[in-house]
């Protein structure tokens, strides 16, 4: 053997190695992470050590390269976090300003405010708060103007939550949150008010609507009135607070002082990875090739209106160069975003992807965000926006994908709650072409689904998206389209103030949905109409019309109350439908099922975001209302390559029933009629590591 050649090889193999992988650079708590970025290479990795930074990283020209990208990421193990919080601890004595409300002199600018890490409300009238939910109703939380105000000027149109002229409020200086253009609202600046007047003047604004005029006053300490309300004022830098139970504020306080924890230009190639986020948040602008992954971002952003800023909000972005064509490779992958005054994020930039996100609790106060205001917004053309979980925003519309986009597998409830109009997910005339909608449950919102929208007068109608296989349930409507050769394939809606409309809007100057294919669909209303059984326009059939026959499409499912959506034995659904190629999948029997569910596939698609461990069980945890013949089902763990399912009367003597790799779906034969019964799923990750699953819990229906 050559000895000296056997080394030169082991060498080379290090060399190679280390260009690969390039060198690791280290950081704790109090060190720069700004000072290691100026040190990196292509290929190179920036490791956190756990605990918890606050600093404000400005970064520029930060650039891997495809093959060998700059990773920032959490240093693993112990279970311990890497956390960027933008709020400090406020120290000092306290002293009383007046009854339970304290104060004291801080020396840096206050734009949020914590006690024990629960978010404090700015001082505002009619009084609301997060922890009693309060502040989603906007009947309650809102003061209401008439429909007939000005722009420019409104008079309160007084309520049992609230009444300007009784109040006696000075309205003079105050901020004023308005929605007043329907699906857009601002704040503005108190120009002109008399106490015990019911009417005050504003600054008009862009976009103005003459009808659902709410609105709520901030930004005087006058308002600060109730327990965890707070003000900040801005030229004494004096900070007061009406803590929870109206004793002095202890140790706990921490007021939020700073926008990004990392604030990056022209950069490519850059991997956040496991990083928590507090208080604060990234932006990348006039970047491509950003992957953020595995982040958790918790009160990641918040208006600036406590220091008399007013406009669009700085929030969570990732935006593209401003040239034409390409696409910018910007992805969110399996992150979370909670608790957010504000819009979750915004991404600019063609074939932007956000992947596998949890949207929690977004943009309660829904105030100057861009664009036509929504809870997450996308903009260039053949984003994907995929495998989501939302739930609770405040925007009239919850996602705004751009032009062509992907919109699949994701799950949104509870939206739209503070402002007038919209959709979850809406489409205007431009970004219609080519777009998909597929693959969703949409439900419990006041909002309608989906939406293809027309303009206003209309001028050029929307045409070539299509929706397919969603599932819509408790909406205000399931789906509309509006405009022409539109596809609307394999939707089931029900329990819906208005079903699947394709909407005849011939009296608009055109449009009537000529060539709009409407195939397959089941709903208690499928029609040309909001409210009403309308013939629809364009190719219409094979669809389950309720309307058509006095029943509801609850009768055709098999347990739409423990979310299975599949036709019933015996269903008319089954077997009704005709293929639509390249749509409908694979089919079981002589025909494909209407709706958005084939009977006896061995497949039940669930969307939503797919967590460490199986979630979603079907039927629902602590059900009792089960089927003796149920199915057990549910949706698969994040990048799990199997999953065993466990089954027993008992949650203490669960028995191995089967191992799953290519289906969800596990049925464990006739079960007892009131009988209760547990099961559990662990998921196998690759190189064979066993996540546990939840127990969870059902029960069986007593027909005695």
């Amino acid at each position: 053997m050559n000895f000296n050649r056997t080394i030169v090889v082991l060498g080379l193999i290090i060399a190679l190695a280390g260009l690969c992988h390039g060198k690791e650079y280290f950081v704790s708590p109090g060190q720069s992470l700004g000072d290691a970025l100026k040190r990196v290479a292509p290929g190179d990795t920036v490791t956190l050590r756990p605990g918890r930074y606050h600093q404000q990283n400005v970064v520029f020209r930060l650039k891997g390269s495809k093959d060998r990208p700059i990773t920032i990421r959490a240093m693993g193990g112990n279970g311990k976090k890497v956390l960027f919080d933008g709020s400090v601890p406020i120290r000092g004595a306290w002293k009383r300003y007046k009854g339970n409300i304290y104060q004291i002199k801080v020396d840096a600018d206050v734009r949020q405010l914590f006690v024990g890490g629960e978010m404090m409300i700015p001082a505002r009238w009619p009084n609301a708060f997060l922890h009693d939910r309060s502040i989603w109703d906007i009947e309650s939380s809102r003061a209401c103007g008439l429909a007939s105000s000005p722009n420019g000027s409104l008079v309160d149109k007084p309520h049992a939550k609230a009444n300007l002229a009784a109040s006696g409020l000075d309205a003079n200086g105050a901020i004023a949150i308005l929605n007043v253009g329907s699906w857009m609202t601002y704040s503005r600046k108190v120009t002109g008010h008399k106490p015990g007047s019911g009417a005050f003047e504003y600054k008009k604004v862009p976009v103005f609507r003459a009808k659902h005029h709410y609105y709520y006053l901030e930004g005087k300490l006058d308002l600060l009135d109730a327990e965890r309300e707070w003000f900040y004022d801005r030229p004494s830098k004096t900070l007061y607070l009406w803590a929870p139970g109206g004793k002095a504020p202890g140790k706990t306080v921490r007021a939020k002082t700073q926008v990004y924890a990392l604030d990056a230009r022209s950069c490519s190639y850059v991997r956040l990875q496991g990083l928590g986020f507090f208080a604060t948040t990234f932006r990348f602008l006039e970047s491509t090739n950003i992957t953020v992954e595995d982040c958790d971002l918790s009160f990641p952003s918040c208006s600036a209106r406590m220091l008399g800023v007013l406009g669009a909000p700085d929030a969570t972005q990732i935006t593209a160069p401003r040239r034409p064509g390409g696409a910018c490779g910007n992805a969110v992958i399996n992150c979370t975003f909670s608790d957010s005054d504000t819009h979750a994020i915004e991404m600019r930039g063609d074939a932007s992807r956000i992947e596998n996100c949890a949207f929690a609790n977004i943009d309660f106060t829904v105030s100057d965000l861009p664009g036509l205001m929504v809870s997450v917004r996308m903009s260039g053309k053949g984003n994907v926006f995929r495998r989501n979980t939302i739930d609770m925003c405040g925007a009239s519309s919850t996602i705004s994908a751009g032009a062509a986009p992907l919109v699949e597998l994701n799950r949104v409830s509870r939206t739209g709650f503070l402002q007038t109009d919209g959709s979850i997910t809406q489409l205007m005339i431009s970004a219609q072409p080519g777009a998909r909608i597929r693959y969703n449950w949409f439900h419990d919102t006041i909002k309608s689904g989906a939406r293809f929208d027309a303009p206003v007068p209309p001028t050029k109608w929307g045409n070539g998206g299509t929706m397919d296989h969603n599932v819509i349930w408790n909406a205000n409507m399931a789906l509309m389209l509006k405009g022409e050769r539109h596809f609307c394939y394999h939707n089931t809606a029900f329990a819906c103030r208005s079903g699947i409309v394709v909407l005849d809007d011939s009296r608009q100057n055109g449009g009537a949905n000529a060539g709009t294919v409407t195939r397959n669909n089941a709903g208690d209303l499928v029609s040309g109409h909001r409210r009403k059984n309308v013939k629809i326009q364009g190719v219409c059939d094979h669809n389950w019309n309720g309307a058509d026959k006095g029943e509801k499409l609850v009768g055709e499912l098999r347990d739409p109350a423990n979310l299975d959506f599949r036709p019933r034995e015996g269903s008319a659904l089954i077997d009704a439908g005709v293929m639509v190629k390249n749509v409908t999948g694979k089919m079981v029997g002589k025909a494909p099922d209407i709706g958005a569910y084939e009977a006896g596939a061995k497949q039940y698609w669930i969307p939503g975001r797919q967590c460490k461990q199986a979630s979603t069980p079907i039927p629902c945890d602590g059900s009792i209302t089960a089927r003796p013949d149920a199915d057990l089902m549910f949706l698969g763990a994040y990048r799990a390559v199997k999953h065993v399912i466990y089954f027993g009367a008992s949650p203490d003597n669960l028995t191995r029933k089967a191992t799953l790799s290519g289906s969800n779906i596990f049925s464990p034969g006739a079960l007892k009629s009131g009988g209760e019964y547990y099961w559990r799923v662990d998921a196998v990750r690759p190189g064979g590591k066993v996540v546990t699953g939840a127990v969870w819990r059902f029960q069986v229906a007593d027909k005695r």
